[in-house]
């Protein structure tokens, strides 16, 4: 008769003992596509499917649009007009992606600016819940409110004066003795890629 010894466990070997205490890990991931899938069928019964439902023939033998077409332009307006200009902040002194740094990170101090940005009524329709603002050391502050093309050119405004800004005058030039590859003065906050 063969005895087999039992394996010892080492570090490739699945420890099958161990549960897993969240039955779908992926949940917010499946609620956020079914949420924005929701919003896109909505939309998308909202639009009339032909000439005949966007217009109403009247008593006098003219057209007009109809209510339910209305509708959906008046929201989609308002919907423009709700926008905020927002700044996201370092809350803890610490290393930031930036796509202007050699290193890919770059070096801010707590309340020093991150990235200017625009969205709609909510932070989660920009990505920003407040999971992830925590675990990227951020806050979201609305600068202001207003239409679409005041919101976005207020925000080129900003994005545009940061080499200014006194935090980033007090950095040094990138050519200096005590810049770093992750700390010198930038052209733009370290979280913008452009103007927009």
């Amino acid at each position: 008769m063969v005895e087999f010894e039992p394996q010892k466990e080492t570090k490739h070997q699945p420890d099958h003992d161990q549960k897993n205490n969240d039955p779908n890990p992926h949940y917010s991931t499946w609620y956020l596509i079914l949420t924005l899938g929701l919003i896109g069928f909505a939309i998308f019964m909202a639009i009339p499917k032909s000439w005949e439902e966007a217009v109403t023939l009247q008593d006098d033998g003219t057209y007009r649009l109809s209510k339910k077409w209305e509708k959906t332009i008046l929201r989609k307006q308002e919907k423009i007009k709700k926008h905020r200009l927002y700044v996201l902040v370092a809350t803890k002194s610490g290393y930031f992606d930036c796509p202007h740094s050699a290193t890919g990170k770059f070096y801010l101090n707590v309340g020093e600016v991150y990235r200017y940005g625009t969205t709609g009524e909510t932070t989660v329709s920009r990505g920003y819940s407040e999971t992830w603002l925590i675990k990227n050391n951020l806050t979201f502050k609305v600068i202001m409110e207003g239409d679409l093309a005041t919101v976005t050119a207020e925000q080129t405004k900003l994005i545009g004066q940061y080499p200014l800004l006194p935090e980033n005058m007090q950095r040094p030039l990138p050519g200096e003795e005590s810049a770093k590859p992750y700390w010198f003065r930038l052209v733009l906050p370290p979280g913008n890629k452009s103007l927009d």
